[in-house]
C-alpha cells in the first residue's frame, strides 16, 4: 500500500509548532521571520527524518509560475533533434528552469494531444518543433497565453522562430557539386509534408531548373531492400547525383550505391543535408551541410527568456547559416 505523503502539517505536529513556522523556514525564510537557528535546525532535521518532499504543483500556484518549458520535438532518435533537445534542456537549468521533453513522432494528433497536456500542467513557455500545418496548431495555441517560440521549423510568422532558411542553403547545396549534375534525384525522407522538407525539395528544384539539370525527387521506403531497388531504378533513368534532404535518408542510400558496386564519386556523387558525425567514417566520407544546431537550440532559449519577459515586440525570425562540409562523395 503507498505511504501517506508526508506534508508541512505532519512536520508541524511532530515539533508542537505552527505550519507557517515549518514553511518559513523550509522555503528558507527562517532568519526573515525571527525563527531560532536551534528551532531552524530542529524542523529541518525533521523534514529530513520524515523524507518530506516539497509539493511542486502547490509552490507553483502560490508563486504563479512553474519554472518548467515544455519542448515538442517530432523526433528524439534523429541526432539533430537530440541535439538541440540537449542544449534548450541544458541552457535551461542554467537558468532554474526544468524542461518538460515530448516526442511526437512527428503524429499531427499525438502533437495536439501532448500539446494540451503541456499547457494543462502549467507550463510557463513552450519551444515547438511542429509537426502540424500551424493552421492545425493555431486553436490550441490560442487557449493559453503562454509564450511560445518555434525552433527549427517555422510557424506562426508574428511568433518567434529559430531556423535556417531551408530553400536558399538547398540551392547553394546544388551549386555544391565537383561536376554539374545531369540528372539529380532529391532524396525524400518520410514524413515528407512537414515544411523543412517541402522547402528542400523547392530549393533543390529551383536550383536544378537555373542550371538546366533534369530534376526528380524520390519519396524513400522506410525498408533497405526496397531502397536498393529504388536507386538501382534511378540508376537505370541515368541519374548521376543524389542530394538526401535529412541525415535518415544518407546512409541507406550509400548502402545500396555499395552493394549495385557504384563508384562514388567517379560515377555517382552523394551529398547530404544535415551533417552527421558518422559521416566522416564512411567509405567515402560524406559530404553534407552542417545546420548550426547548437546555434538553434541557444537562441531558442534566448528568445524564450525575452518572451518570459512578456515582451509586446513582434515576433522575430532569426536565420542562422549553414556550413558545407566538404569530404569526398561529390
Amino acid at each position: 500500500m503507498k505511504a501517506k505523503r508526508t506534508s508541512l502539517n505532519d512536520i508541524a505536529k511532530a515539533l508542537n509548532v505552527s505550519k507557517a513556522t515549518v514553511s518559513f523556514v523550509l522555503n528558507g525564510k527562517g532568519d526573515q521571520f525571527n525563527i531560532s537557528k536551534e528551532k531552524q535546525k530542529l524542523i529541518k532535521a525533521k523534514a529530513e527524518e520524515l523524507s518530506y518532499v516539497p509539493n511542486f504543483f502547490a509552490k507553483s500556484l502560490r508563486q504563479g509560475e512553474t519554472k518548467t518549458i515544455g519542448l515538442v520535438l517530432p523526433d528524439i532518435s534523429n541526432p539533430f533533434y537530440a541535439e538541440i533537445c540537449k542544449t534548450i534542456q541544458e541552457k535551461l537549468y542554467d537558468s532554474g528552469y526544468n524542461t518538460f521533453i515530448v516526442n511526437t513522432n512527428d503524429d499531427v494528433e499525438l502533437e495536439k494531444v501532448l500539446m494540451r497536456e503541456l499547457i494543462q500542467r502549467s507550463i510557463d513557455g513552450m519551444i515547438i518543433a511542429p509537426g502540424n500545418n500551424i493552421k492545425e496548431l493555431i486553436p490550441i495555441l490560442h487557449s493559453t497565453h503562454i509564450p511560445v517560440v518555434f525552433t527549427d521549423r517555422p510557424g506562426d510568422e508574428n511568433a518567434d522562430f529559430v531556423g535556417v532558411d531551408n530553400v536558399s542553403e538547398s540551392e547553394k547545396l546544388i551549386r555544391s557539386f565537383s561536376t554539374k549534375p545531369k540528372r539529380l534525384v532529391a532524396l525524400v525522407p518520410s514524413p515528407s509534408n512537414v515544411s523543412t522538407i517541402q522547402d528542400r525539395i523547392e530549393g533543390t528544384k529551383v536550383a536544378c531548373e537555373k542550371a538546366k539539370i533534369d530534376f526528380d525527387y524520390l519519396d524513400v521506403s522506410n525498408t533497405q531492400e526496397e531502397i536498393d531497388a529504388q536507386i538501382a531504378a534511378e540508376l537505370e533513368k541515368g541519374t548521376d547525383s543524389f542530394v538526401a534532404l535529412n541525415n535518415k535518408c544518407t546512409l541507406p542510400t550509400l548502402s545500396a550505391l555499395n552493394k549495385l558496386n557504384v563508384a562514388i564519386p567517379e560515377s555517382v556523387r552523394l551529398i547530404s543535408f544535415d551533417d552527421s558525425d558518422s559521416f566522416e567514417y564512411m567509405n567515402p566520407p560524406i559530404s553534407a551541410i552542417r545546420q548550426p544546431v547548437t546555434e538553434i537550440g541557444v537562441q531558442s532559449v534566448a528568445r524564450m527568456y525575452e518572451r518570459l519577459k512578456e515582451s509586446k515586440e513582434p515576433g522575430q525570425h532569426f536565420i542562422l547559416p549553414c556550413e558545407f562540409i566538404a569530404r569526398q562523395s561529390h
